[in-house]
């Protein structure tokens, strides 16, 4: 119980998540239009205004020419810059970078154009462009700029003491005793009105820091989660709570038809996954009827996308009590047809799973033979197998082929991720009709339902894959969710990612 106790302290205690997944603030996008496939990786700086890094990899041959161009959510494509050329990467033909600046927060769309002998692509990619750090000011630059401070302190107190004493005087005369008095005077006046411009720049610098760090730096918006029983069921209540001096709470757009996307985990075994979609009861109250979950404290993480284009992930902690001797009351919630949940194995120290059952004699199976290593961009591909060994047919779970929640161990990673990447379609469709020539005031359920389309003919059913970049090093539990024939499945696997560099016994 103390246990259990202090890990949910230890959760309270952890910053929440101020994007649209935690500890991951790198961007994956993969398209694939039948001419020119490509994958797009953006990883943006932490600090606004910022450097943010674009590598564009183009599946196919005969590139001619990739351009990039950053549009904020404000200004629209015909209030942005030119777009960049990508330039090719030495030794990687179909690789392509660039370097943007992101010079105002919110959401951007990065619109990258490929031009190949088999034909030309354009391709949106939505990215948070927030301050989530402070950069460190570095140990060799603050020791040379400190030594430039005390070398133009003492010059500047030299001159003043110099030009009192014999600024006057003619060529070759000696400073009489008074003038040198009054230049050692005039030298100490220096040193006090240099120390007192010195102490009030620091105080200057102080108070932008605080700004920066209380009004610049994006602030989290918090949630508070409660469990009850009523009528035979758990409900769980989901209160935004938003801080009105910060900011509004800007309206919502629905991601795959659903206005919040849910992911719980039992802490601290993660033996228990629910991805559940909430009702939106007001402005900032959800609630959904849980499954029959097993007790215990949860981890929750709430993915919602803005009509402004911005998408960020909330979460919170709960406790989900035992439901004993209750009878459900006809009429009570009803649950989204879409939910699901699963129970596997607690994941372990040293656990490493490369098969999942997904019950009825049906397996699926992870290509986890190349160890992640950090930073470095990968494709997790998995086949899901009927009980003969044949490749499974799969259905289309809301307008996806799959979807993938990763999970480092200690929370401090969690991403949702689809076949194309870890963007949130949502606010891709929301750049959509933004860069269309009219662009709207208002952004309407009505216009994002035109855009839903089914999962990309040009990609294959098998193997399914998920492009990503590991942010950290760590152990990791990913949880498959496919649906096969009318019924969603959850495959589970464990793997270990490392620093680069780092050898390590693979599958």
């Amino acid at each position: 119980m103390r246990l259990n106790r202090l890990l949910v302290l230890l959760w309270l205690l952890l910053p929440l998540g101020a994007q649209a997944h935690i500890g991951s603030l790198t961007v994956v996008y993969e398209s694939h239009p039948p001419q020119v496939p490509v994958r797009v990786i953006i990883r943006p700086p932490g600090v606004v205004p910022g450097l943010a890094t674009i590598d564009v990899r183009v599946l196919t041959n005969g590139v001619k020419r990739v351009t990039v161009l950053p549009v904020h959510w404000r200004a629209g494509v015909e209030g942005s810059p030119p777009p960049d050329v990508a330039k090719p990467v030495e030794g990687d033909p179909n690789l392509f970078h660039a370097e943007l600046w992101l010079m105002a927060r919110g959401a951007y769309s990065v619109h990258v154009e490929v031009e190949t002998a088999a034909g030309s692509t354009k391709v949106i990619v939505p990215v948070n462009s927030l301050a989530t750090t402070r950069l460190p000011m570095p140990g060799v630059l603050s020791g040379i700029l400190i030594g430039l401070g005390v070398l133009l302190f003492s010059l500047a107190v030299t001159v003043v003491t110099a030009g009192v004493r014999e600024s006057v005087l003619n060529p070759g005369t000696e400073p009489s005793s008074l003038r040198r008095w009054l230049g050692r005077a005039a030298g100490a006046g220096a040193v006090v009105m240099l120390a007192l411009a010195i102490y009030g720049g620091r105080a200057w610098w102080n108070a932008e820091d605080r700004d920066y760090r209380n009004n610049k730096m994006h602030q989290p918006v918090e949630c508070d989660v409660k469990v009850r029983i009523e009528d035979g069921q758990r409900i769980a209540q989901l209160t935004v709570l938003t801080n009105e001096a910060r900011g509004s709470w800007p309206g919502l757009v629905p991601d795959h038809g659903k206005l919040m996307h849910v992911f719980m985990m039992r802490e601290p075994q993660l033996d228990v996954l629910a991805h559940l979609h909430p009702i939106r009861r007001n402005h900032r109250l959800f609630e959904v009827a849980l499954p029959p979950l097993p007790a215990g404290n949860y981890r929750l993480y709430a993915d919602v996308t803005h009509e402004t284009g911005l998408s960020q992930t909330l979460t919170a902690m709960t406790t989900v009590p035992e439901l004993v001797g209750a009878t459900k009351v006809e009429g009570g919630m009803i649950a989204d047809t879409d939910d699901s949940w699963h129970v596997s194995p607690p994941s372990g120290p040293a656990s490493k799973r490369f098969e999942s059952d997904l019950g009825d004699g049906r397996v699926m199976r992870w290509d986890g033979t190349q160890v992640p290593i950090v930073g470095r961009e990968a494709t997790l591909r998995f086949t899901i197998h009927e009980p003969d060994g044949s490749l499974a047919k799969l259905d289309a779970y809301m307008g996806m082929l799959g979807h993938a929640a990763i999970r480092r161990d200690d929370g401090a990673v969690f991403t949702h991720l689809h076949p194309a990447g870890s963007v949130s379609i949502a606010a891709q469709q929301v750049f959509q009709i933004r860069a269309g020539e009219k662009p709207p005031k208002r952004i309407t359920p009505e216009m994002m339902e035109k855009l839903c389309q089914p999962p990309d003919a040009n990609m294959p059913q098998q193997p399914l894959t998920f492009p990503y970049e590991f942010p950290k090093p760590g152990r990791y539990r990913i949880w498959v969710q496919v649906k096969l024939g009318g019924t969603v499945r959850t495959g589970v696997f464990d793997t270990e990612v490392v620093e680069a560099g780092i050898k390590t016994a693979s599958k």
